[in-house]
């Protein structure tokens, strides 16, 4: 189901693309890439708090991620939609016994762990037209709304000599609504630099999302791009506990009609 809905968006702004090429004053942009990010702080599922690095031993990894922005003249909305693959796991033992849902696991012993944060954004916002005229195009800001897909799913399996499959899973999906902001300064044709924020924080839950990054197109409607990302989500939904930092450079190419 989730590769469905990922699939159909992603149809549907191609679908955008080729009416983009056809009308100058529709902007599209669509970019892939990969993000090297490294974990921080800690999951849990009913029972004890496990933190990523130390208790689960989860290490830096490359994710993929993919973008698309879609900018509409006159008083019509921007449109951004973003999809990023965040999990980690691995097998690992630490120095403590602890619970994981209803189930009691040894981590002095082998055990296997997964966390998946992927997730999806649909970002809505409209440009301040008097700040784009007053910089004669240089510096767009645009403010909106983000719902972000959230899904969460944690997992912890062992299996002891003489003893059955311990297994423990959870998957929770949140919709969650955000602020976004977004920022691009174009001080020569070709060469952007570009921010981009979403946020939240509401009762149990709070959700920092930051991107920066450098734009250069080598030819033509083709770019490449890098930067710095940030996620920080502290989350708690049906018993599940997140409260995690992943941040890291990013490298991405795409095409800008």
């Amino acid at each position: 189901m989730k590769f469905k809905f990922t699939f159909s968006v992603l149809f549907f702004f191609i679908f955008l693309s080729f009416n983009a090429y056809c009308l100058p004053l529709i902007d599209f942009e669509i970019a892939a890439g990969g993000w090297f990010k490294g974990p921080d702080g800690f999951a849990g599922y009913k029972g004890d708090d496990l933190y990523l690095e130390n208790d689960l031993g989860y290490d830096d990894e490359t994710e993929l991620t993919g973008r698309i922005r879609l900018e509409l003249p006159l008083l019509l909305p921007n449109i951004t939609f973003m999809t990023t693959n965040l999990s980690c796991d691995g097998d690992h033992t630490t120095d403590k016994i602890f619970e994981f849902g209803n189930t009691q696991f040894d981590g002095t012993k082998k055990f296997y762990s997964e966390l998946k944060l992927n997730h999806h954004d649909f970002a809505v916002s409209f440009s301040l037209p008097l700040l784009n005229l007053a910089t004669l195009g240089k510096l767009q800001a645009d403010l909106g709304i983000n719902l972000r897909l959230l899904d969460i799913e944690a997992s912890m399996e062992q299996f002891l000599e003489g003893t059955d499959l311990k297994r423990e899973s959870k998957s929770v999906n949140v919709p969650i609504p955000m602020g976004f902001v977004y920022l691009r300064l174009e001080p020569i044709s070709g060469i952007a630099l570009e921010a981009e924020g979403r946020m939240l924080s509401i009762g149990g839950n709070s959700i920092t999302s930051l991107i920066g990054r450098l734009r250069y197109h080598i030819l033509g409607p083709v770019f490449v791009a890098g930067g710095y990302r940030i996620e920080k989500l502290d989350v708690d939904e049906e018993d599940v506990r997140i409260d995690t930092d992943f941040r890291g450079p990013f490298f991405e190419g795409g095409f800008k009609f």
